[in-house]
C-alpha cells in the first residue's frame, strides 16, 4: 500500500485523521456563557475537512449541531430558536452589525450564536428559506481577519472556516481565552491533517 493510500485508512473514528497523526489528545473541553447552534448540511458531516464537528466536541455544554438536508426529513428551526441567549445570526449581509466592544456594550449577553455551515451561497439560502430567522439580527466578524484553514481553497483570504468564525465570534462575545483555546487546537488539527494528506509518515506531529 502506498503512503498516500495509507493516509485514507486506519483513521481515528473521533478526529478522522490517520492514527499516526491523531490529535485527540489535544482535544480539551471549554465552558462558555454563550450557546452556539451550527446548521450543517448532512453531506458536510461526511467530510473529514468539516470543522463544525470539533466545535461541538470542544464546547459540549454549549454547542450543538442541527442537521439539514436529510432525505424525507424537513428541517425545522424551532429547536434552535428554543435555545437560551440573545439570538444572533452570523452572516455578513447588508444589514449585519459588526461584532466588537461597542456591540457587546449596547447589546449585552448571554448570547446564542447561530451559524450556517457551508459556503457563502449555502449560508445565504439557510437564512432566506427560514422565515422564523427573519427577526434575528445578523452580525459579522471584524474586518482584517485572515483565515488559517488550508484544507479547502477559499475564494478570498478573509473568508474563514466555520470553526474559525465561532472562535473569533466567541472571542468578542465571551472571552479572548475561549478564542485562544479553540484556535490552539485548530492549528494543531490543520497541521496534522496536512501531514496525513502528504503521505509522509516520517513527519513528526
Amino acid at each position: 500500500m502506498s503512503q498516500r493510500r495509507a493516509g485514507h485508512v486506519n483513521r481515528c473514528a473521533n478526529c478522522r485523521i490517520n492514527n499516526h497523526f491523531c490529535v485527540c489528545s489535544e482535544l480539551s473541553t471549554f465552558k462558555t456563557s454563550s450557546n452556539v447552534s451550527l446548521i450543517v448540511h448532512v453531506s458536510e458531516l461526511k467530510l473529514t475537512s468539516n470543522t463544525a464537528q470539533f466545535v461541538e466536541k470542544i464546547l459540549p455544554e454549549s454547542a450543538e449541531i442541527f442537521i439539514r438536508g436529510r432525505v424525507n426529513d424537513t428541517f425545522s428551526p424551532d429547536p434552535i430558536l428554543a435555545r437560551a441567549g440573545r439570538a444572533l445570526f452570523l452572516f455578513p449581509d447588508e444589514n449585519s452589525l459588526e461584532l466588537n466592544e461597542e456591540f457587546t456594550n449596547k447589546f449585552p449577553g448571554p448570547y446564542h450564536l447561530i451559524i450556517p455551515d457551508g459556503n457563502w451561497n449555502q449560508a445565504k439560502r439557510v437564512k432566506k428559506r427560514e422565515e422564523k430567522f427573519d427577526d434575528i439580527p445578523t452580525v459579522r466578524l471584524p474586518a482584517g481577519l485572515i483565515g488559517e484553514y488550508m484544507l479547502r481553497k477559499a475564494p478570498r483570504p478573509d473568508w474563514v472556516s466555520t470553526y474559525e468564525a465561532v472562535a473569533y465570534a466567541l472571542g468578542i462575545l465571551d472571552t479572548k481565552l475561549c478564542e485562544e483555546h479553540l484556535m490552539t487546537f485548530f492549528r494543531k488539527w490543520v497541521k496534522a491533517t496536512l501531514n496525513s494528506r502528504s503521505g509522509n509518515f516520517s513527519k513528526a506531529d
